[in-house]
C-alpha cells in the first residue's frame, strides 16, 4: 500500500478527528513549546477525504496551544483509521491500557465486518487466528487475557479504578478483580494505600477462586466436610430436611446456653420468685423445676468433666 511522500499545508480546521481511542492527550503544553523551538518534525497523517490518521497531539498542540492557522500534513492510505492510528508511532505518548481495550474493541469489530466474506483478499493475514487473540496482539497487549482484564475494567470499572490502572498505580489484572466489585468500594480502595490495596485485591482474589454455593454443596456432599464458598459461608452437603434439623438443634442449643447464662447472672431472689411465679399461675413451674435441676446438675458433672470447657 503506497502513501503520498509530498508534505501539504492543511487548514487545522477542516482536519476532521473522527472517533478516536486516544482520551489521555499527556502533557500537550510541552509538546507544544517542543514544536515551537524545533518545529514539526513530522507532519500528521490524513486520508483523502481529510480525516486524521495519526498526530492527534500535534494536531492539538499545533491548532489550540500555538493557534497555527495550518499544519503540515501528508495523505496516507491505510486499511482502517484505527490501524493507523495504532501503527503511527512518531512524537507519540504511549497510549495508555483503556485506549488499548477501545482499540481492541474496534479491531474486534472490524474484524466482525469481515465474517462471511467470500473474498479471502480481504484480510488473509487473519484466517486461522482467532478474533479475539488478533484483536488483543494489534492494541499492543500481550496476551488475551490481560486485554480481555483491561476491556472489563473499562467496562465495569468507576473513573477513578480507570484512572489507576491508566497511570500504573493498579496493574491491569488487580484492576479487573477490583473492578468486579460495587462502584463505591471501587472509589474507596483506590485511595487507600498500596499496601493496603493490594492486601484486599489477594483476598478478593481469593473469593474468586472459591467454588459457587451449588458447587461447594456438591464437594461437601462428596467429602463429608464443610466447604466455603464465594460468599465466604460454608456449605454441607446435608439435604434440606437434614439442614432444618440441624438448625433445630442449633437453636435449642442456643436457648438453653442463654437459659444458664441468665441463671447464673440474675439478680432475683429465688425464695421471692418461687412465689410470684406461684401467684402468676404459671403452668407447670411445680413440675418442671425438679426436670429443670436434674438436668442442670447432669449438664453441672457434664462440664467439670470436661476439661476443654473454660
Amino acid at each position: 500500500m503506497k502513501h503520498s511522500a509530498e508534505i501539504i499545508e492543511v487548514p487545522c480546521e477542516q482536519v476532521r478527528l473522527g472517533e478516536r481511542h486516544r482520551k489521555e492527550m499527556g502533557d500537550l503544553e510541552a509538546l507544544a513549546e517542543s514544536i515551537a523551538t524545533e518545529g514539526l518534525l513530522q507532519p500528521i497523517g490524513i486520508t483523502e477525504a481529510c480525516e486524521l490518521v495519526f498526530g492527534q497531539r500535534r494536531l492539538v498542540a499545533v491548532r489550540d496551544y500555538l493557534k497555527w492557522p495550518q499544519i503540515p500534513a501528508r495523505v496516507v492510505r491505510v486499511s482502517s483509521i484505527v490501524a493507523g492510528e495504532y501503527v503511527e508511532n512518531e512524537l507519540r505518548k504511549a497510549f495508555t491500557p483503556s485506549e488499548r481495550a477501545a482499540i481492541g474493541a474496534a479491531v474486534e469489530a472490524q474484524l466482525g465486518e469481515r465474517r462471511g466474506r467470500h473474498n479471502v483478499d480481504n484480510c488473509p493475514q487473519f484466517h486461522g487466528t482467532k478474533t479475539r487473540e488478533l484483536a488483543a496482539r494489534k492494541a499492543g497487549f500481550d496476551s488475551y487475557k490481560s486485554y480481555e482484564r483491561a476491556k472489563k475494567v473499562t467496562e465495569l470499572g468507576a473513573p477513578e479504578l480507570v484512572a489507576a490502572m491508566d497511570v500504573g498505580e493498579l496493574s491491569i489484572g488487580a484492576a479487573a478483580v477490583l473492578a468486579q466489585e460495587p462502584a463505591e468500594a471501587q472509589r474507596q480502595i483506590v485511595q487507600m494505600p498500596a499496601a493496603l490495596r493490594r492486601q484486599i485485591v489477594r483476598q478478593l482474589r481469593q473469593a474468586i477462586d472459591l467454588p459457587s454455593t451449588a458447587e461447594a454443596r456438591r464437594i461437601a456432599r462428596e467429602t463429608g466436610m464443610h466447604v466455603a464458598d464465594r460468599t465466604g459461608r460454608y456449605r454441607s452437603g446435608a439435604t434440606p430436611e437434614e439442614r432444618a434439623a440441624a438448625k433445630r438443634e442449633l437453636d435449642a442449643i442456643w436457648a438453653v446456653t442463654r437459659a444458664v447464662l441468665a441463671l447464673a447472672d440474675t439478680p432475683l431472689d429465688p425464695v421471692e420468685l418461687a412465689s410470684r411465679l406461684e401467684y402468676w399461675h404459671c403452668p407447670g413451674i411445680r413440675a418442671k423445676s425438679p426436670v429443670a435441676l436434674g438436668w442442670l446438675h447432669r449438664f453441672e458433672e457434664a462440664i467439670r468433666e470436661n476439661t476443654q470447657v473454660s
